[in-house]
């Protein structure tokens, strides 16, 4: 279904962008935004809104109500006004555009929804009411008489069967032919030709009938009485369409009048059964006819209706100040007729219905007041629909807690009352730590249960006057309203985060959590919401960093530490789509042999205002936004690609290693996406090593090492990065089908100064040869070093001392690989 087309026309930018949100928040399709009276007509023109809505008081010539007469009479589009001003004159200027609504500044999201549901559903029902009036008149103006519809040149179109049994002729036939070869009019009284209406009706875009006694002739020749009429059909914008005939045999009059009794009773008819309730009312109110819906609604028999009247059914509330006093507009001639919703009573007492009234005044020929009309639809459902989408719109569906935009309204309120009273308030932002590992092994169900008792016990934690909501996720967030002492809001942090540490038993599993709190205090981290709520979460990230289950206040440092984050993270995201990353190469190099047998592919970033970027200060920001899978698919394409180039060209190397980060190592397609990557570079896979962390290899074990079994499958080579600095198991490390380790280079930069890196190395090697792996060194810059890690029968090794990361370029003049064997031979001696 699709959303209605709404316009704002608003002179402040902020205040038009805020009502964008609401009105798309709520499904809306804004489709433009005018900030003058003048442009609101040219956009109402051009992108033809189903309602507009108005301010009052615009910048330039033409305020609101200019503008809103303009759009209301020559577009017939709806206007609601908003506006701040509710004096006489302006309601009185207002009143004569027409507007469906009238809204006073400031308003709330479900006055200004509910306002928008019915001026759209009244205009779609007036203008419903106006076609089916339309077409009741033209078939009540020709029943049972002989039709005829033209075009704008006079030709038939149409003929209803009387016309074709009048004429003798069928419409077929007829279709196309001048009217006026159909049938010659005579006068009676002397037979002289008659000019046929329909031309006059088009040259003069008015009703033209015949003044005296004609005779119709047909094709045939037969002769008949008539009188007949023709009349204009004209568009809405003017044009004219063409014309319709209609004429009558009169010796039928009588026949005719039986036919205009028989509609009569259809009319009755469509009233006593028509699906919305209906009733005549008279100017006291008193019911005088009702029909069998309106019986249906409420409960009541006809005959128990028409002893009552309108009292009698709505709420007193609603009848004395409201409904009543649109009645009253009516019959004093200030409203034509009016729409609105009232509160009703049932027969059964305490049942309520919600009705949509709509009311008319019928006066006779002298302008006295006849009769209401009144029209009234059942919109309980309806009613309960809107406030169910109201409580489901401000409130989180899994907890019931309020959701991130009502706690932000609620927020915000809370900011202006403690601005104007000079107190202070707390943000408490809550994260749940490992959440994440509970929904992966325990399944969602037992996830969602425990953020639904998290809610509960974050409830007993805070003081009844504070305000708890949840943001998504396993994110909550706590308002804390009218603090004295920053002491009394640490004591609060404390006071949940101990709550939350005690075991919750969950469908037989006990499950115990912690949380990372971060608190930011207005006024002193931030004068509005965002900004406290955005401080928040950087103290939250904070306690994170700091081994999470523990509280952090903001401090003006975190902001700092963000803005370098985001400023990265921009960087980051420009750089993938302007070319700005590099890949460098550091050459592998054998102990034994001294050659150079692959090279280790590097990341770099070349920046056009920094210049050269190191990873240590980009790669951080990488894994964590999720950067590193592009940039990681990206190096290992370029990477393949270059070694299949060197491979072509006899170029001095022939394997690439590439680093796979953690964040990349959980992407489940993963293995697809290295076996693509393969065949379209025409790399063979035992020519490429892929490095792979501990701490990745250990976040999820088992599915580790199904990977690594496809990977190891395929004749990709497998090594495990930075080996030492994690927590393997060395039962997993004994399944995992990996060809090689690589020292840390932490653990090779203090030798042979340090005595204890060197028997962790002497240590790590041993361990790598018992299981039948290889082992690389990296960090080797020293001569030293090289000796201690050959003696020790480390296979390969790099670092500074052989060559520095370079570009393939670089590598393809500068690495001279016989002064290497030259080198190292020397060195070993």
């Amino acid at each position: 279904m699709l959303a209605n087309k709404i316009m704002i026309v608003e002179d402040e930018g902020i205040i038009a962008m805020d009502m964008r949100s609401q009105l798309e928040g709520f499904g809306y399709d804004v489709v433009a935004t005018a900030f003058s009276g003048q442009e609101a007509i040219t956009l109402a023109s051009r992108h033809r809104p189903e309602l507009v809505m108005m301010d009052i008081v615009l910048k330039g010539s033409m305020d609101g109500i200019s503008a809103a007469q303009t759009i209301t009479k020559s577009l017939h589009i709806p206007v609601i006004f908003l506006t701040a001003y509710s004096d006489p004159a302006t309601l009185r200027r207002a009143k004569t555009t027409g507007a469906y609504g009238y809204l006073i500044k400031p308003f709330r999201p479900d006055e200004l929804r509910a306002s928008i549901e019915v001026a759209l559903y009244k205009h779609q029902l007036e203008r419903k009411l106006k076609e089916s009036e339309q077409w009741f008149a033209k078939t009540l103006h020709c029943i049972s008489d002989a039709v005829i519809a033209t075009d704008a040149d006079g030709k038939i179109r149409f003929m209803n069967p009387v016309a074709e049994t009048v004429t003798g002729c069928q419409l077929e036939q007829a279709k196309g032919t001048v009217v006026s070869e159909l049938m010659t009019l005579l006068t009676e009284s002397n037979r002289t030709v008659i000019e046929n209406p329909v031309p006059k009706a088009l040259r003069s875009l008015a009703v033209t009938g015949l003044d005296c006694a004609t005779i119709l002739v047909t094709r045939s020749g037969a002769e008949l009485p008539i009188d007949n009429g023709a009349a204009p059909i004209i568009d809405d914008d003017g044009t004219v369409l063409g014309a319709v005939l209609v004429f009558r045999d009169v010796s039928a009059r009588r026949r005719m009048e039986n036919l205009l009794r028989e509609s009569e009773e259809r009319f009755h008819s469509a009233f006593d059964f028509a699906a919305i309730g209906m009733a005549l009312a008279s100017v006291n109110k008193r019911f005088l006819q009702v029909n069998s819906s309106l019986c249906m609604i409420f409960g009541y028999s006809a005959e128990e209706l028409l002893a009552s009247g309108l009292q009698m059914l709505t709420h007193g509330n609603d009848y004395d100040t409201l409904l009543d006093h649109y009645l009253r507009q009516v019959l004093s001639d200030e409203l034509p007729s009016f729409q609105v919703e009232v509160e009703c009573y049932h027969k059964i007492p305490g049942k309520i219905i919600w009705a949509l009234l709509s009311a008319s005044l019928v006066r006779n020929a002298a302008g006295k007041p006849q009769y209401f009309i009144i029209q009234i639809q059942d919109i309980t459902d309806r009613k309960y629909a809107e406030q169910q989408l109201i409580y489901v719109a401000n409130h989180d569906p899994l907890t019931g807690l309020l959701n991130r935009a009502q706690f932000h309204d609620r927020l915000t309120q809370t900011i202006s009352s403690a601005r104007r009273h000079a107190s202070k308030l707390a943000l408490m932002f809550l994260d749940l730590d490992r959440f994440k590992l509970i929904n992966d092994t325990l399944g969602h169900r037992v996830g969602d249960l425990l953020l639904q008792a998290v809610s509960e016990r974050l409830k007993s934690s805070i003081r009844i006057n504070d305000t708890l909501a949840r943001l998504g996720g396993d994110e909550f967030i706590v308002l804390l309203s009218d603090i004295y002492h920053i002491d009394d809001v640490a004591r609060i942090a404390q006071k949940t985060i101990e709550a939350l540490t005690q075991p919750f038993t969950l469908e037989d599993n006990d499950i115990v959590i912690t949380a990372s709190v971060g608190i930011s205090v207005f006024p002193d981290d931030g004068e509005n919401s965002q900004n406290l709520m955005m401080n928040a979460d950087t103290a939250m990230y904070l306690a994170k960093d700091r081994g999470k289950n523990n509280y952090q206040f903001y401090t003006a440092e975190m902001t700092a530490r963000s803005l370098e984050r985001m400023t990265i993270e921009r960087g980051l995201r420009h750089a993938l789509t302007h070319y700005e990353l590099k890949v460098y190469y550091q050459p592998q190099i054998d102990s034994t042999s001294g050659r150079a047998v692959s090279v280790e592919a590097l990341v770099r970033w070349q920046h056009p205002e920094w210049g050269f970027v190191y990873p240590d200060r980009f790669i951080a920001v990488a894994e964590e936004t999720g950067l590193i899978v592009p940039i990681g698919i990206w190096v290992l394409r370029t990477a393949c690609l270059q070694a299949r180039t060197w491979q072509e060209n006899d170029g001095p190397f022939t394997q690439v290693a590439v680093n796979l980060s953690p964040r990349q190592f959980i992407e489940t397609d993963l293995f697809e996406t290295i076996k693509e990557v393969l065949a379209e570079t025409g790399l063979k896979p035992c020519c490429l090593e892929l490095e792979i962390t501990e701490s990745a290899i250990m976040q999820d074990p088992e599915r580790t090492l199904q990977v690594l079994q496809q990977l190891h499958k395929l004749g990709v080579r497998l090594s495990i990065d930075d080996f030492g600095t994690g927590y393997s198991s060395l039962t997993y490390l004994r399944k995992f089908p990996v060809h090689s380790v690589k020292i840390d280079r932490s653990f090779v930069m203090d030798i042979p100064g340090d005595e204890d890196c060197m028997t962790l190395v002497r240590a790590i090697i041993a361990l790598a040869h018992e299981l039948k792996l290889k082992v690389t060194a990296e960090g080797v810059e020293t001569g030293e070093q090289m000796a201690f890690l050959t003696t020790q029968q480390c296979e390969i090794l790099q670092g500074y001392l052989f060559s520095r990361p370079a570009s393939a370029e670089q590598l393809e003049t500068d690495f001279n690989t016989a002064a290497l064997k030259t080198f190292l031979s020397g060195n070993n001696d």
